[in-house]
């Protein structure tokens, strides 16, 4: 049976000498292995899918198991993403977070959606770290973890001008009044700012986040503290995360 999907290629394996396989993420959040016959070939059909991030439709045949891809239509290059190495390190980051947490039997088309939306906020010259930390966020309910910074954990008051620390014990925010040396055990300093924003890439739709425009420093201080939630909740390290610095 022919089919025909919208997608982004995610991940690509050598089969032969001329031959990939690939997966493809559909829009619709499912994985579908394909052959590409012919890949490595200096001048075939597929070579747009070695020039970079890319969003297309794939027409492919497919009964059960693997298909065989037959033809690739671009529908978005992500030009600025494959054409700067540290919007290109920060795209295969978002990449990294959003594929591991798929499973072979169970469709993710919200993953696809900030699959896209990442790439495109990346490649429409937003602030790379915020970009990154927008994706995190959303992701890290996935890993099994929780981003808690609605009121202070000791006096329930929600005032994110007061927010001083994140504490580890209490799995929430502390503001400034209730600091004690016991409150203190397990918290770690972060800005007032880095946790509103935080919150308010936590709680804003998905589709409503049409722009990221913060310093750079917020947000390497913001992807500091999400990937300090990530150790603390996942232990789950990405590969990716070397190539990028938020220090």
């Amino acid at each position: 049976m022919i089919y025909q999907q919208t997608g982004m290629m995610i991940r690509q394996t050598s089969y032969s000498e001329s031959s990939r396989i690939i997966t493809i993420l559909t829009e619709s959040g499912e994985q579908v292995p394909l052959m590409a016959r012919g890949f490595n070939k200096p001048k075939n059909q597929f070579i747009t899918l070695r020039q970079g991030y890319l969003e297309a439709l794939f027409t492919y045949n497919r009964f059960k198991g693997m298909g065989t891809l037959n033809d690739v239509d671009v529908t978005e290059r992500y030009k600025n993403v494959n054409g700067n190495f540290d919007l290109y390190t920060h795209a295969s980051y978002i990449l990294e977070v959003i594929t591991r947490a798929l499973e072979d039997d169970r469709a993710e088309p919200g993953f696809y959606r900030l699959l896209k939306k990442g790439f495109k906020l990346l490649d429409d010259d937003n602030e790379s770290f915020g970009v990154t930390s927008l994706v995190l966020i959303k992701m890290l309910p996935a890993y099994g973890g929780q981003l808690n910074l609605d009121s202070c954990a000791v006096c329930g008051r929600s005032d994110y001008k007061k927010y001083s620390h994140y504490s580890f014990k209490y799995h929430n925010v502390i503001c400034h009044d209730c600091l004690t040396e016991e409150t203190l055990e397990r918290a770690i300093p972060v800005s007032n700012r880095v946790l509103y924003f935080a919150l308010y890439l936590k709680s804003v739709k998905l589709d409503d986040v049409n722009s990221i425009q913060i310093s750079k420093d917020i947000g390497r201080q913001l992807l500091k503290f999400i990937e300090m939630l990530y150790d603390e909740y996942s232990g789950v390290y990405f590969r990716s995360r070397k190539l990028i610095d938020p220090q």
